[in-house]
């Protein structure tokens, strides 16, 4: 008897089970990837220190992100890139060291963080769920899951796209920020607080008035401090720091033109001597 060719040819799942390990992997190859972008940028995005030590903070802390999981990194980002006051560093402990901070803040940086997540939510259910969720015994099973990881592999693609284009952001930023510190202006305003030629509309956050006030502290007496002494002390710390990049003759303009210091004059075997104090509020 002859037997009859069926009309519709069963499928081949083994072929569909070999375009799916495909798909698979490349989703997972993809997310590795985004994994190494992150371990790679994390230590970037916000970064402190004195100017001696800034290489070695990052290094260590690249060597700390390397163990850990897509989950952590992507805490880390929303972390790193919110934006919040950055606590002041006290001029004694820095005792004349160059102090820099770095960080890449995100306003309303909520979308980004939303497609952090979810690329982890993805990740999870690849890992943990996949096979749970498509049995992978027939051809509607099979389809399924090509589907499903089509869709993943774009969306993974997208997200690292999203987060390469704020990267390069960042680095253009970065770049621009450490030009204009190389250049006349950008010493200028580190050691003055002040673009040059822009004039002071608040002389209580230039670096001079903060010197001033930190030498009260360090070596006031009585609740005065002697003008002399002070211009001394400050020197050795800061010896870049003059009155001429304030537009001013002399320390004493400073004061006075900043009005934020009371001044006694005192006779002294040498001559006259200038004591300043803080006005009272």
């Amino acid at each position: 008897m002859e037997h009859q060719r069926p009309d519709k040819v069963l499928p081949d799942l083994n072929k569909l089970k070999e375009q799916i390990a495909l798909e698979y992997g490349r989703c997972l190859l993809q997310l590795q990837q985004f994994e190494l972008m992150l371990k790679a940028t994390l230590p970037t995005l916000k970064v402190s220190g004195f100017s001696d030590e800034l290489a070695g903070n990052i290094e260590r802390d690249r060597q700390l992100l390397g163990g850990k999981t897509l989950g952590h990194l992507v805490g880390q980002w929303s972390q790193r890139t919110t934006l919040e006051d950055e606590q002041e560093i006290d001029d004694d402990a820095l005792n004349g060291r160059a102090y820099f901070r770095f960080s890449f803040g995100l306003e309303n940086g909520e979308w980004m963080n939303e497609k952090l997540k979810q690329l982890v939510e993805l990740r999870n259910e690849l890992v943990h769920h996949f096979l749970s969720r498509f049995a992978l015994n027939s051809e509607a099973s099979c389809q399924d899951a090509i589907s499903y990881l089509v869709t993943a592999a774009n969306t993974i693609k997208d997200n690292i796209e999203a987060l390469h284009s704020l990267l390069t952001t960042a680095e253009q930023a970065k770049s621009e920020l450490f030009e204009f510190m190389n250049s006349p202006q950008g010493e200028h305003f580190l050691i003055s607080g002040i673009l040059p030629g822009e004039p002071v509309n608040n002389w209580e956050n230039t670096t001079i008035i903060q010197q001033l006030k930190c030498e009260e502290r360090l070596i006031g007496k009585g609740g005065w401090t002697q003008l002399n002494e002070a211009i001394c002390s400050i020197g050795q710390r800061r010896p870049g720091l003059s009155p001429k990049l304030y537009g001013c003759s002399s320390w004493r303009e400073v004061i006075h033109r900043s009005q934020l210091f009371e001044v006694d004059k005192r006779l002294s075997p040498t001559g006259v001597m200038v004591w300043y104090r803080t006005r009272r509020a």
